[in-house]
Parts: structure tokens; sequence; C-alpha cells
């Protein structure tokens, strides 16, 4: 059996469900579609969309010791997203009080990329092309 994307949906657990909620609307500017107040938000993104869900809701749908409660301390894995120019979107969520953990830089594998990390500690990348 082969596992497939299918596009359909990457979830983030949250501990402080506004802050984050506020952080990728008004700081990522990514498109809520759809939510519960202080349960989750369904955001526009890629093919499948991003569900941000408060740390009660993830301890229903899997279980309390299953969740971690703890602010991440580094990264276990990363969020990627294409951007336009990544040095002006680097400097727009720089001005909102982003925290950066790689400033822009070309990547020999052939994208100019950004890292930072959203309210919980979780790390994502923007990146695009570089000019060839």
């Amino acid at each position: 059996m082969a596992i497939t994307d299918g596009g359909y949906l990457n979830v983030l657990f949250v501990a402080d469900f506004k802050r984050a909620r506020d952080f990728y609307e008004n700081v990522m500017g990514l498109e809520l579609v759809q939510g519960t107040d202080g349960v989750d938000a369904y955001f526009a993104f890629g093919s499948g969309g991003l569900l941000l869900i408060a740390h009660e809701t993830a301890d229903d749908l899997l279980s309390p010791q299953d969740v971690d409660h703890l602010p991440a301390r580094g990264g276990r894995f990363v969020m990627a997203a294409a951007v336009d120019d990544v040095d002006e979107a680097y400097a727009d969520l720089l001005a909102k009080g982003t925290e950066f953990i790689r400033v822009p830089e070309d990547r020999h594998w052939g994208l100019r990329c950004a890292h930072f990390k959203d309210p919980d500690g979780n790390v994502w990348e923007i990146h695009a092309p570089t000019a060839r």
C-alpha cells in the first residue's frame, strides 16, 4: 500500500488558539475560510488547506497523552510555502514581529529560503526559485 498526499489537509495543534488564529490570518495573511471560535480555524492554503485546532480539541481527536502541550523547542518538521519574493515577504513578516531563525539566503538546490517560527514554535519556510 502506498500513502499519497491527495492534497487534503495540514493540521497544527496550538496552545493559544486566539493568538495562533491572529498570526495566521493577520500576520501571514492566510484567508480564513471557516472555524469555530476557540476550537478550530480552517485557512485556504495550497490544494488542501491548513487547520488550526486548540490543544483541547486535539486531545479529543487523538488522546491527551498523544498531544504535546509544551511549546516546540526546535523544528521536528517544516511547513513550506512558496512566495513571489522572499525578501519582500521576509521584510513584511519581520515588520509584523515574526521571529526568524534563518534570514533569506540562496540555497544550492535553486531556492532562496528564509525560516521563521509561528507563536507555538512551528517552523515555516518561505521560498522562491533563485534567478538563473
